[in-house]
């Protein structure tokens, strides 16, 4: 009966689960942008699977193997739903943070030398991305996707020059 549940409640979890936790533990008011990555939707299917084959296994035969099986699924499937929380972005009016799993990077606006917008057309269209680069060299790519609306990168661009960072948008090699 957990099987069926988790099966059902896949396509739900799926849409639902990264924006929750972005919007709910991430928030903040000041935020630019802030989304999860598209790889955490695909984690979370993950997770449900592996709690869905986990849930399967005591059906076919039930004795301490089976069981064990069943919590060494269960826990694989939490964490992959802990590993489906951790990437985010996020533009703010004080930093500019970029998580993908285990690799972070974070910015604060004094700490950046220059943001390129950085553009490529090609056959099915225009394709861009912020390259913030700081005054050290690193620097953190975010593509823009639909999460970002014209407002918002008048804001990026007003962030910018209000810190005195330079702004250029240029095309890509």
């Amino acid at each position: 009966m957990l099987a069926g549940l988790t099966i059902i409640s896949l396509p739900f979890v799926r849409l639902i689960f990264p924006v929750f936790y972005v919007k709910t533990f991430l928030y903040d008011s000041s935020a630019i942008v802030l989304f999860p990555n598209g790889l955490n939707f695909n984690l979370v299917v993950a997770g449900c699977l592996l709690l869905f084959i986990g849930f399967i296994i005591p059906l076919i035969k039930q004795n301490k193997f089976t069981y064990s099986l069943l919590m060494v699924f269960i826990a694989c499937g939490i964490f992959v739903f802990y590993l489906s929380i951790l990437s985010y972005t996020y533009i703010g009016k004080e930093k500019v943070v970029s998580h993908n799993l285990f690799d972070g990077k974070s910015f604060q606006w004094t700490e950046i030398k220059e943001v390129a917008l950085e553009y490529y057309v090609d056959d099915t269209g225009r394709y861009e991305e912020y390259n913030f680069i700081s005054k050290d060299g690193n620097s953190i790519r975010i593509p823009l996707n639909n999460h970002f609306l014209q407002e918002d990168k008048s804001e990026i661009y007003r962030i910018a020059r209000q810190n005195n960072v330079l702004f250029i948008e240029q095309e890509k090699n």
